[in-house]
Formats: structure tokens, C-alpha cells, sequence
């Protein structure tokens, strides 16, 4: 059995009123995803790791996995469980050796079928891949296709799998049965009227297609 499944969450700062920031957070995470992602693109460090810190007490309070995405030093200062990086963010081997052996590494590898094998070669802990359907997130980002992603999912068999980009509750269970692992939202929970709501309906249709 693979280590980690399910509902990753991902934040998104435009989406999170500032007024009821950690009570959506906390309302979210007590429907137990898996992980939830602190994706801050455009704050500033202190802020960062004052949210980061106040993210991590509620994900221990509710036994969610915590992941900062991108900000090493974020990571590492918030205690958080792990760290998430893309193309453009440092090495893999170079982040292994700060973050340290016991904390969580997740790479983003789009729909690049030899880029998985090698970060799950070097020892990623989850991969993402993506995107399926159009995102609001990235607009501009090329798609991948459900074939693709089975191939990738066929071939890449100990690395925990997540899928990301534009899914929702109308589009899940397509997406599971490619034999993803589990699947990362933005919009289909933060941009819901009801994000708690919206969380549990997600989590009772994974739970279902399993």
C-alpha cells in the first residue's frame, strides 16, 4: 500500500477572505484531507511564516499533513511535514539534505513521464501530475491527458500519485479511476461558497470510488 492518498488542499491567498482566513483553514482541515499545501506566491516572508505557523498548530490539531510550497526556509521554520517544489525551485538533493531525510518531499511533474521517473527515482515522496482540465490557477499551463496520466500512473508504481488541475466533484471520479492515488484542489474548495461543504463532498466521493 502506498503511503499517502486522497484530498490534497491547496491555499490560494485571492480566494481566502483575510477576515476568516484560519477559521476557513480549520474548518476545512476537520474534514481530514490528507494534506493541505500553504501556496502563498505573493506575500511577503513574515507574513508568510506567520500564517505558516498558525497553518501547522491546526493541521496538528486535526492530524492533517502540513506542506509548504516553494519557500524552503518557510518550511523549515514552521515545522511543517514537508516541502513542494516545481521546475524552477532549488535541486531536490539540495532541499533533501536542509529539509532532512524524516520530512516530505513532493514534486511537481506535470504530464513529463521521465521527469517522474527520476524524482521518483531520487526518492520524492509524492509527484503531482497534471493538468487534466483547465484551471483557473494556471490558465496557460498544457494540458495532459487521461492516457497520459495512466501511462504515468502504470509506470511509476512505489511513488504515491496525486493529479491536480481543474478537478471538482463533477470530474473526480474520471480522474481516480486512471489510478491516481489521490487528487490537489484549489478552486473546487477555496472558491466554493461553502469550503467545509465543498471538502466533505470531496473527500465522501474519493472515499466512495476507492
Amino acid at each position: 500500500m502506498k503511503k499517502f492518498k486522497g484530498l490534497y488542499v491547496i491555499t490560494d491567498e485571492s480566494l481566502i477572505s483575510r477576515d476568516t482566513y484560519f477559521e476557513v483553514i480549520d474548518s476545512v482541515l476537520s474534514c481530514r484531507p490528507e494534506f493541505i499545501q500553504f501556496r502563498a506566491k505573493n506575500l511577503d516572508k513574515k507574513e508568510s511564516l506567520i500564517k505558516a505557523k498558525e497553518i501547522r498548530s491546526i493541521s496538528l490539531k486535526h492530524g492533517v499533513k502540513f506542506i509548504v510550497n516553494d519557500s524552503l526556509d518557510i518550511a523549515i521554520n514552521s515545522d511543517a511535514d514537508g516541502i513542494h517544489i516545481g521546475k524552477t525551485d532549488d535541486s531536490f538533493l539540495s532541499v533533501r539534505k536542509e529539509i532532512g531525510n524524516h520530512k516530505i518531499i513532493g514534486v511537481s511533474c506535470y504530464g513529463d513521464l521521465d521527469r517522474c521517473r527520476k524524482y521518483a527515482d531520487l526518492g520524492a515522496d509524492y509527484i503531482a501530475i497534471g493538468t487534466p482540465y483547465f484551471t483557473k490557477t494556471k490558465p496557460d499551463r498544457k494540458k495532459t491527458t487521461l492516457n497520459k496520466m495512466k501511462e504515468i500512473v502504470d509506470k511509476i508504481e512505489s511513488t504515491p500519485i496525486f493529479a491536480i488541475g481543474g478537478i471538482d466533484n463533477s470530474n473526480l471520479l474520471e480522474i481516480m479511476k486512471v489510478g491516481v492515488d489521490g487528487v490537489a484542489v484549489i478552486n473546487s474548495v477555496f472558491a466554493a461558497n461553502n469550503p467545509k461543504e465543498a471538502t466533505l463532498a470531496l473527500v465522501d466521493i474519493i472515499n466512495k470510488g476507492v
